[in-house]
């Protein structure tokens, strides 16, 4: 789908190209893996979302933030439409969790010139980082800032694929 220009009275309108893209860590062997830090809050009793999606071209690494995120710092590159059969699937030890799920987000690449460029330079392949909420509000700190819940132990990189 290309850019959409619509002339009106001499003046052009650029109407956004957003698209929906489905990111697919639904097995275990595509999960990325934590290790859960936190004593003031149970995994089990927490409600996922995607704070950020990465990828890497070789040189660096770009990113796409989520509003939702306390840390955004008011970016806002993407939507989350869904976030479907989220688990933490308890790893080898004690405080382990592999992160399985499935999402659809919504954005507009256009819009991020250089993290598109990269993302065809890393072959579509990305990181979606994840956060918590409870009772539909992320968890925040005394300061605001997002609360410490949890160490990235590994990555794994995912496609992001176009739904059409």
């Amino acid at each position: 789908m290309k850019k959409i220009i619509v002339r009106s009275n001499y003046k052009l309108y650029y109407l956004p190209v957003i698209k929906n893209y489905f990111i697919n860590y639904n097995k275990s062997r595509d999960a990325c893996s934590i290790i859960w830090e936190s004593t003031d809050y149970d995994i089990s009793t927490l409600d996922a979302y995607i704070t950020s999606i990465q990828c890497d071209d070789g040189e660096d690494l770009h990113e796409l933030i989520n509003s939702e995120w306390p840390d955004s710092e008011g970016k806002d590159d993407f939507k989350i439409i869904e976030l479907n059969d989220f688990e933490a699937i308890q790893g080898d030890n004690e405080n382990d969790y592999l992160l399985c799920y499935t999402a659809v987000i919504s954005l507009d690449l256009d819009k991020h010139p250089i993290f598109k460029k990269a993302l065809d330079k890393a072959d579509n392949q990305i990181v979606a980082r994840i956060s918590f909420k409870k009772d539909g509000k992320p968890l925040v700190d005394s300061e605001g800032y997002a609360e410490y819940l949890f160490e990235m132990d590994q990555d794994q990189f995912v496609e992001l694929e176009e739904v059409e």
